[in-house]
């Protein structure tokens, strides 16, 4: 149970209990500091991003909460099939020699129930219904004003800290505060908009589709389709069905109020190939509909005196290749270290911040690389940070990505940093382990 009192003073507060805080909480008070988590919401509680890849699962053993996981039975994804433009194909993470953990469609309200849980354990005390609002810094610590939903009548109080983890995902607290978050790009801005399905089918790694009852006897992959406005995703859960779309901002104004945008959702999902036949027959769940503006942000200012920004409070790409939870379990475990390590060793204090500024701009920078494909130059795109990174990736996970950003056609800032780094990486003879598809049977 969450606690209930809250202190007027902590080593460091968390603000957000999604992954990534979650994530850094656990670390934080397993290195022996006293941790309290704030979160708005009260878990389980909704969230997208449900297309977990299988290189979570080194993060999740360090974090003692494989177990948990692998008890839940979330379904098992063993790679994806890609309808882009007029080419179908697949990858299989078998191909990968992956090892260790299969993919996982999850049901986010309860994976991060599962890890928010795990950290109370660990001794986090965990304030559910109780919202970071503003942040004041100062040379001897931080002070947090927030606010408690916990009653009807919302009270507001301050806790004082030596440091704040700024996981507030999409409320970017802290971006707000310096006015440091930017959209990537020069170009048109996307909106994701989702919804769920009962009874939809769903593709299975033979490419064939199946009833959604079958889900743990056949396994199955993610879909991700093109259109004309953007992309669509396809991720069967347990007895229901996520599925989105990334359009254009422009084109989300065509359906106006939320019936509107709703008979927009589906409309557009009827019209596009292979997705409607997956869904003939398939039950829309009422009230079920999300939408998420500006789905690709960077944070000028990840880190500072006394702050760390984690998961997307640091930074949102698209999630086109499902490097969401990972890269909050990434930039958690480095921001862990960088807070322990000051602890410490505060004379370090900037050299710290500066280690792990550099590590997550270039795990971002990696991502928004083979996600946007095209784009060095613009705003929230570095291609040298991305290729400092590329040059320790393993080599399963190089080949992997490659294989992903090749399918939806984005290879090219992959192979450029392949061919300017190749004597460090040798991934200019990186094989592109895609199999191509003849059709699907729908």
């Amino acid at each position: 149970m969450s606690a209930t009192v809250l202190p007027p003073t902590c080593d460091v507060v968390v603000a957000g209990g999604g992954p990534a805080g979650s994530s850094a909480a656990t670390l934080l008070q397993r290195a022996g500091l006293d941790v309290v988590l704030l979160e708005k919401a009260q878990h389980p509680r909704p969230q997208v991003g449900e297309s977990v890849l299988p290189h979570v699962w080194k993060f999740l053993d360090l974090l003692g909460v494989a177990d948990a996981i692998r008890e839940e039975q979330f379904v098992k994804k063993m790679g994806g099939i890609i309808a882009w433009n007029d080419s179908l194909h697949q990858i299989s993470f078998s191909e990968f020699g992956i090892t260790g953990g299969s993919g996982l469609h999850v049901e986010r309200d309860r994976f991060d129930e599962i890890l928010l849980r795990h950290a109370e354990t660990e001794g986090v005390r965990v304030f559910e219904k109780v919202a970071a609002q503003d942040v004041d810094i100062d040379d001897d610590g931080v002070t947090v004003t927030y606010h408690d939903h916990r009653n009807a009548a919302k009270t507001e109080g301050a806790i004082r800290c030596r440091y704040l983890v700024d996981a507030t995902g999409y409320q970017t607290l802290m971006a707000s505060k310096c006015q440091s978050r930017k959209l990537v790009g020069k170009g048109g801005h996307y909106v994701g908009i989702w919804g769920y399905f009962r009874n939809a089918r769903f593709l299975g790694v033979d490419a064939h589709a199946y009833p959604d009852t079958d889900v743990h006897d056949v396994r199955p992959v993610t879909f991700v389709l093109s259109f004309a406005d953007g992309w669509a995703w396809h991720i069967v859960l347990r007895g229901k069905t996520s599925v989105g779309l990334v359009i254009n901002k422009d084109d989300v104004r065509k359906g106006k109020g939320k019936e509107g945008l709703e008979h927009y959702f589906l409309e557009t999902c009827a019209g596009i190939p292979y997705l409607r036949d997956l869904l003939e027959g398939a039950e829309f769940i009422p009230g079920s509909l999300a939408v998420r503006p500006d789905y690709s942000y960077y944070n000028e200012t990840i880190a500072g005196d006394r702050f760390f920004c984690v998961g997307d409070a640091a930074g949102f790409v698209d999630p086109i290749f499902s490097q969401g939870v990972q890269a909050a379990f990434f930039n958690a475990t480095v921001c862990a270290w960088a807070i322990e390590s000051i602890l410490k060793r505060p004379q370090r204090a900037q050299a710290y911040r500066r280690i792990y500024t550099n590590q997550v701009k270039q795990y971002y920078a990696f991502i928004r690389a083979i996600s946007f494909g095209h784009m060095d130059g613009e705003e929230g795109m570095d291609l040298a940070l991305a290729q400092r990174l590329m040059r320790f990736l393993p080599e399963n996970e190089r080949e992997l990505a490659l294989a992903a950003a090749a399918t939806t056609h984005r290879a090219e800032n992959f192979l450029h940093l392949a061919r300017q780094d190749s004597t460090n990486t040798g991934t200019t003879h990186i094989p592109i382990r895609m199999k191509p598809l003849e059709r699907l049977f729908i």
